[in-house]
């Protein structure tokens, strides 16, 4: 019997794996699966990739001995194939499809997870928060549900954790858990994590050791004073800081209430904090460049005075005439991208213009086929579909799923043809489709919802917290009792935490796009280091990376732009507009995409600066033998290129242009003048 398409392949493969009491050899599978290619080579490397398949898609083929023979038999765990049904209400699977269709997570397989368990498919839609997941989430999240510790390495060192949380805050990752390495709490930055995590179940889950250790995280999701950085045990540098009225708005937001020390008459507010670290302490500092003066301790000021001569006194030569800059400090109305990744993000970012309906033609003539993957997560999702509903027809059917008549009908044809030994009529999957109509007579346990791969567990609960962190959302409605049902099946006990910021006025500019309005905002760009008045007409407000951003089309620089909301200091609005800009030119930008005008520049870091390359998005890295790295980055503004130099430090120096060489020092002693006595 010659078959011509892998998922009639892959989808007889399960249902001889499912149905087998004994696990089966590959000769058994390939003599009772129809397609595997004659020769033994060949047909084991065709084998392996099919269970390689399903193992991705977590369906639990299980290796065995098989008795009286030398080789490995194989079959699926039923327990672990099929999940108890959630029990989902109708508004709780609206809830739980709209959650997931606003959210953002990349490629972790939320649409397929909806699927398994039986929500249906996903309504087309604009998404209103992105986050960025990493691929250390999905095992993390493995550990989290699986009650086990993970090995992570994490600055060269190795270390066993018990994970206590994952959270989500302004803009990052973190797992929270116990270090049995170091016998202490510890917080680890996710994105920062070397290598892969690996699931060590070194404790049973009625360990009375690991639930001491649990019980005992006091910084699950906390931050020094409540609102900026997670705990730990280890001493804390206290900074107290004089902020302006031009960033005092936005880092109260941040730092929250309890930090304020005093509000100056001019506008500026007195801050004191605690951070982990003075590293940290100096680089908050420094991405305030000058609007924040550091008032004490006097040990505090003293190193951070010591800090910016040192990049004075590295960078002597170069103050002895002025610099010429090739970067223009006023970037209001230049075309510009923005880094939403560890970069920090520009203020306006230039959207494309509706395609033209020819250039939408051509994108779909070049849309690809779903491969094999998708097709069976699809299908074995419809069929679970049909198993429950048992009549349905092909117009439902293809809204639900997202797929068009004509390929439903292709693919229902496909699954009629699908069964087990020996493939008589009675021992095929019975679906019938006449006239618009689809009847199935199915095996009520093909209805039951499958179970979710850590990936798409941690994609629903993320989703779904990340809708509910949204100020407004009803912590009582059918999306927290969905989430509920979810995280008791998936085991992850309440510990993924999702944090958005919450901008002062974030509520007045949410009033602006329903109904889409004009308004006049005034509006601090962090590129050009000025305070500007816009008319904008809005469009939606989205969350991206932690951060709140305003879409909308700006008068003043004629095309859409985005707008950082913490950045915007007041909104006054004017009227509805009668035809407000379409969203579906608007796009998530998920890393930097450096701009035609942007100049490309070359520095030289030492170990100490060599954190660069991991937080900051580089065209290039070349490592030497020295121990210096060169490293090359796009940069379209001098105030983020002194942000980030003097961060850097005087383990960093610009070799091209050569121009630009004497940025950090002007910059440093800029500051410096400031605390001249």
């Amino acid at each position: 019997m010659a078959i011509s398409d892998r998922l009639e392949r892959l989808t007889d493969l399960i249902l001889v794996l499912l149905d087998t009491k004994q696990p089966l050899t590959l000769e058994a599978i390939c003599r009772a699966v129809p397609g595997y290619p004659n020769d033994a080579n060949n047909r084991r490397q065709a084998f392996e990739r099919d269970k390689r398949l399903l193992r991705d898609e977590g369906i639990p083929v299980v290796t065995e001995k098989v008795g009286g023979s030398d080789q490995p038999g194989y079959r699926i765990d039923r327990d672990a194939f099929y999940v108890r049904d959630l029990g989902l209400t109708d508004d709780e699977q609206s809830a739980l499809n709209l959650a997931v269709a606003a959210v953002d997570l990349g490629d972790l397989g939320s649409q397929g997870a909806l699927l398994k368990i039986g929500t249906g498919g996903i309504r087309a839609g604009a998404p209103i928060a992105s986050l960025s997941p990493t691929p250390a989430l999905v095992p993390l999240f493995a550990g989290l549900r699986s009650n086990s510790d993970v090995a992570i390495v994490y600055r060269g060192e190795k270390r066993h954790v018990v994970v206590g949380s994952l959270s989500f805050r302004g803009g990052h990752w973190y797992l929270s858990g116990w270090d049995r390495t170091r016998d202490a709490p510890r917080t680890y930055r996710v994105d920062r994590i070397e290598g892969e995590v690996e699931v060590v179940d070194s404790s049973p889950p009625g360990d009375p050791r690991r639930r001491e250790l649990v019980e005992a995280l006091t910084l699950n999701t906390t931050r020094s004073d409540g609102r900026l950085w997670p705990r730990d045990d280890e001493p804390r540098e206290e900074l107290v800081v004089r902020v302006d009225q031009i960033e005092a708005a936005r880092v109260c937001d941040d730092v929250g209430e309890a930090a304020v020390v005093e509000y100056g008459e001019d506008g500026s507010v007195l801050i004191k904090l605690e951070f982990p670290s003075f590293a940290l302490l100096r680089s908050w500092v420094l991405e305030l460049l000058d609007h924040a003066r550091v008032v004490g301790p006097r040990t505090t000021l003293e190193r951070y005075i010591e800090w910016l001569k040192s990049i004075v006194d590295s960078r002597r030569p170069s103050l002895d005439a002025p610099v010429e800059l090739p970067l223009g400090n006023d970037l209001a109305d230049r075309k510009r991208v923005r880094s939403t990744d560890n970069q920090t993000p520009r203020d306006q970012t230039p959207v494309d213009h509706e395609p033209s309906e020819s250039a939408t033609e051509n994108t779909a003539a070049k849309v690809q086929p779903l491969d094999s993957k998708h097709r069976l997560r699809r299908l074995l999702a419809i069929v679970a579909w049909l198993a429950r509903v048992r009549e349905s027809t092909v117009e439902e059917l293809s809204e639900r799923f997202g797929i068009s008549e004509e390929e439903l009908v292709r693919e229902l044809e496909l699954a009629a043809c699908c069964g087990i030994p020996p493939y008589s009529p009675d021992a095929l999957m019975e679906i019938v489709v006449s006239n618009g109509s689809i009847q199935a007579f199915l095996p009520e346990e093909l209805s039951r919802p499958r179970r979710l791969t850590p990936g798409e567990g941690f994609a629903l609960a993320a989703a779904a917290r990340t809708i509910l962190a949204v100020s407004g959302a009803d912590d009582s409605g059918a999306l927290k009792s969905a989430l509920s049902k979810l995280e008791s099946a998936l085991g992850d006990r309440q510990k993924l935490v999702v944090d958005l910021d919450h901008p002062r006025l974030l509520e007045d500019v949410r009033g602006l796009v329903d109904p889409p309005s004009r308004a006049q905002i005034e509006y601090y760009a962090v590129s050009s280091d000025e305070v500007t008045t816009r008319v904008v007409d809005a469009i939606r407000v989205i969350s991206v990376e932690g951060h709140w951003y305003l879409d909308a089309f700006c008068h003043r620089a004629n095309g859409l732009r985005r707008f950082r909301v913490d950045r915007i200091r007041t909104v006054r609005k004017d009227r509805p507009l009668k035809e407000p800009p379409t969203a579906a030119a608007l796009t998530l930008e998920r890393s930097f995409v450096p701009d035609p005008e942007d100049v490309e520049v070359d520095l030289v870091v030492d170990d100490a600066a060599s954190w660069i390359i991991d937080s900051v998005p580089v065209n290039d890295v070349v490592r030497g033998d020295d121990g210096e790295t060169h490293v090359s980055l796009s940069v379209g503004s001098v105030y983020w290129l002194e942000r980030l130099l003097l961060r850097l430090g005087p383990g960093a120096r610009v070799v091209a242009p050569p121009e630009l060489a004497g940025v950090a020092s002007s910059a440093a002693a800029r500051l410096l003048s400031y605390y001249a006595e």
